[in-house]
């Protein structure tokens, strides 16, 4: 169930020119170590219902999202989540400065303080423990960084593919490199790199994040070869809950759009259309 947290900036790294790497502790969220509910208090229901939701630790899973109240604009940004630390209440999200909204975001300074309402969405299914592959394309690289800590160590194997328009722009590179094995793309099309590792090697599923065009790409490589593929979008959003229908995107079938907050933004590719 989302929550709207009170989140103090702990840390702001800029990684790029535009790019900056925010982490929040949560207040009012108990820590992971001990944590167990208490018994219920007797008779107060009210008590008791205040217990159980003070006393139940938070779970946010790779491909999820959060809604930042961002400092001078009305309407909150949705942002991916880039990580999470449990133990000490910290998620990490990974901006790009595109508008008034991200950029005020990223000017606050460690000790400011906004909302955020998380988690949002539905995540990645991490149902395969054989061979997985990660596919990303500029800011699509940052809930994927989160997925390869979450997958790194469970896995049979996890090899990752990041493509980057410059080399200005690339970031988490190093930070995957040590997750998993990982190919870097500048400037070209990181789904040919796929292509060429596909002709030796057939993954169990691929996880993907990125411009459109690119996924869109991805998809028919992977219908080809019959190889799993599950898809982040990226939308506008408004509310983020599923009211305004501003993140609609178009589906094949009889059911026409889905709603990328409440449906997604994780969907299989056969599912949603890309092209």
């Amino acid at each position: 169930m989302p929550r709207d947290y009170a989140a103090r900036l702990v840390s702001n790294e800029r990684l790029t020119e535009d790019v900056a790497d925010l982490r929040f502790e949560l207040a009012g969220q108990p820590k992971t170590a001990g944590t167990e509910p208490r018994a219920l208090p007797e008779p107060g229901r009210e008590q008791a219902l205040h217990t159980l939701f003070n006393h139940n630790p938070l779970t946010l899973r790779p491909g999820q999202f959060a809604h930042l109240a961002a400092p001078g604009v009305f309407l909150r940004r949705p942002i991916s989540i880039a990580g999470f630390d449990p133990a000490a209440n910290l998620v990490r999200f990974i901006i790009r400065l595109v508008g008034e909204g991200t950029r005020n975001l990223a000017m606050l300074k460690p000790g400011g303080t906004t909302k955020i309402l998380l988690p949002l969405g539905n995540p990645f299914p991490l149902d395969s423990s054989g061979d997985i592959w990660l596919v990303g394309g500029g800011l699509g690289v940052a809930p994927l960084l989160y997925l390869a800590k979450t997958l790194s160590g469970t896995v049979r194997g996890l090899r990752s593919f990041l493509g980057f328009g410059d080399e200005r722009s690339v970031f988490g590179a190093q930070e995957m490199n040590e997750l998993s094995e990982m190919t870097l793309d500048i400037g070209g099309f990181i789904t040919d790199r796929v292509t060429g590792a596909l002709t030796s090697k057939r993954p169990d599923v691929i996880f993907s994040c990125g411009p459109k065009p690119m996924m869109g790409a991805l998809k028919k490589i992977c219908a080809a070869r019959r190889v799993p593929l599950y898809v982040s979008l990226e939308e506008r959003m408004g509310c983020g809950v599923g009211a305004c229908l501003v993140c609609s995107c178009a589906v094949h079938g009889t059911a026409g759009y889905r709603r990328v907050c409440r449906d997604g933004p994780v969907f299989g590719a056969e599912e949603v259309v890309l092209s």
